[in-house]
């Protein structure tokens, strides 16, 4: 079983990042889905067969698959006890858990396309930490936090580049990172951090709960 990061950020936070390199026939063997699950499978894609084992088996890791359930919108979550979020890429899944809230985001290493993007999602403020000799490392970094504020905030209209900032913060610092999310009336305190898997970048987003301001 191809657990290829496990992390535990404090004492309420587990994340766990998984490389889909099985068959799924080897997975479903693993897994050992129920009835309707399998129903659930079946009626996927191949390409969303293969997430939602990854996800499974993620959960699994976790300690957690029989216990998660859905919102009508399709949010998983457990209750009373875990925040959960999720994220695939290319053959990669990662499912964080926390007692709060959480967002989390895996990335492929595409030097290319996030060096054509990188004006639609960094802000002036940002590009002015961000090293000449270095951009794609923290492209890529600071793309994924705004993609776990993202999910966190569930900003379906929100701006990358107008409602979500990163504070500056240099690589491989072991200290979290400062991320903001801001309207007209307030701004809220994030606290992230990131790792790199191989050739995947992953970022964590965690509401404290607490570093709100007017």
């Amino acid at each position: 079983m191809p657990v290829v990061d496990f992390i535990i950020p404090d004492y309420f936070t587990r994340i766990v990042t998984w490389k889909v390199s099985e068959t799924n026939e080897d997975l479903l063997r693993i897994l050992k889905l129920s009835k309707d699950r399998l129903s659930t499978y079946n009626l996927l894609t191949p390409k969303r067969k293969r997430e939602y084992l990854g996800l499974r088996a993620c959960l699994m890791a976790l300690g957690l698959d029989n216990n998660v359930k859905y919102t009508d919108k399709g949010k998983p979550y457990v209750e009373g006890t875990y925040n959960i979020s999720i994220s695939h890429s290319h053959g990669m899944v990662c499912v964080g858990a926390s007692s709060f809230q959480i967002g989390v985001d895996i990335e492929l290493e595409r030097n290319k396309k996030i060096e054509n993007i990188k004006e639609k999602f960094v802000r002036e403020d940002e590009f002015s930490f961000i090293p000449k000799d270095n951009q794609k490392d923290y492209l890529h970094i600071i793309w994924g936090l705004k993609e776990a504020l993202y999910k966190i905030h569930q900003g379906n209209l929100w701006s990358f580049l107008n409602h979500y900032r990163v504070e500056p913060f240099k690589l491989n610092m072991d200290k979290n990172i400062i991320c903001w999310i801001t309207d007209n009336i307030s701004s809220s305190k994030y606290f992230a951090n990131y790792k790199k898997i191989n050739n995947y970048y992953m970022a964590y987003v965690l509401n404290y709960g607490f570093g709100s301001s007017k």
